[in-house]
């Protein structure tokens, strides 16, 4: 009877999924997207609320040395995700190059010189639509098939992960240990992170193993930890960063958010925004994000490209301030 409700539940979603419609366009590795799309049901999620966003993102990078500053900079390009299109974007000025890391991001690469105390502006309008989203998640379709690109880049270590770490091992045993389905894993794993860490923002990151010992982090820090634990249990997890509208535009934020997605066969990369989670509801963020967020970026660690920021990063001989604000102009 149960699962004669449930199939009656899917079929309604995939009529809302259709009337609806998605659009799937990530810059994933190409063997990654295509593992993917194989697996991904017509009715992996639901969508609604499109509202129609201009953002713009600014640098202003200053030289505080006394020498003259070469500079790298590094810019990531915002992707077209199933939350949202990416309609148009214009740099100012435009830059040198247009690369891809390791995880699949595009990052756009500017050279230039310095001199002592002076700054200079780099920056980037969007025009994009994005939509409230909810992942409809149910255990029985979530199965164990992992594509090994999916496995071998999103379960390996890091410098902020450290899942060998006897800590973390221990963590994952004693909630995991005879759960044999990842997304119930998962979620096990989340609820353990919901417990263990209050919300605290200071000027750096630590690895997982610190803050799940001191017990508070930030948004950075909450994916770090989860991220942790998720790999040690195999289940593949990497971070979307970006900026989220907490006003009414115009909106500047200068403090952005990140969030882990998660993969589960059968679904694909899912949404988990934990610090969300501490302040709403339990599991409102498990499977959903709203459409105040728009994403700069995923990763899955530390790019050669962007290290581990989220929205641009800098390589230089001399010593630099740099000033980051993503301002919403339009949200409607």
């Amino acid at each position: 009877m149960k699962r004669g409700v449930l199939a009656i539940l899917i079929v309604v979603l995939l009529m809302c999924a259709t009337t609806n419609g998605f659009i799937l366009k990530n810059k994933e590795k190409r063997e990654e997207r295509a593992a993917s799309k194989a697996s991904i049901p017509p009715f992996l999620f639901w969508r609604w609320g499109g509202k129609d966003v201009v953002i713009q993102y600014r640098d202003v990078v200053r030289n505080n040395d006394s020498m003259t500053a070469n500079i790298t900079a590094y810019f990531a390009i915002p992707p077209s995700l199933p939350n949202q299109e990416i309609m148009d974007i214009e740099f100012i000025p435009e830059p040198d190059e247009i690369l891809q890391d390791k995880y699949g991001q595009e990052v756009a690469c500017y050279h230039f010189i310095l001199p002592p105390g002076e700054k200079r502006e780099i920056s980037w309008e969007v025009k994009a639509k994005i939509y409230n989203i909810r992942y409809i998640l149910l255990p029985f379709l979530v199965n164990n098939d992992i594509p090994s690109p999916i496995k071998e880049n999103y379960t390996c270590d890091g410098e902020m992960y450290k899942i060998n770490d006897p800590f973390i091992q221990g963590i994952v045993e004693n909630i995991t240990t005879g759960v044999n389905n990842i997304l119930i894993k998962a979620i096990k794993l989340h609820d353990y992170v919901i417990k263990t860490l209050d919300y605290a923002i200071d000027d750096r990151w630590d690895d997982a193993p610190t803050v799940l010992k001191r017990g508070n982090g930030s948004c950075s820090e909450y994916c770090f930890a989860y991220i942790s634990l998720c790999r040690a249990a195999g289940i593949p997890a990497k971070y979307k960063g970006g900026t989220y509208l907490a006003e009414k535009p115009p909106y500047p934020d200068d403090i952005f958010h990140r969030m882990v997605l998660i993969y589960l066969p059968n679904y694909g990369w899912v949404p988990v925004d934990m610090t969300f989670d501490e302040w709403i509801l339990h599991h409102y963020a498990f499977g959903f994000h709203s459409n105040r967020f728009f994403a700069l970026m995923t990763g899955g660690g530390a790019s050669q490209y962007l290290n581990w920021t989220y929205n641009s990063h800098y390589e230089s001989n001399a010593r630099l301030e740099v000033n980051s604000t993503a301002t919403w102009l339009e949200w409607n």
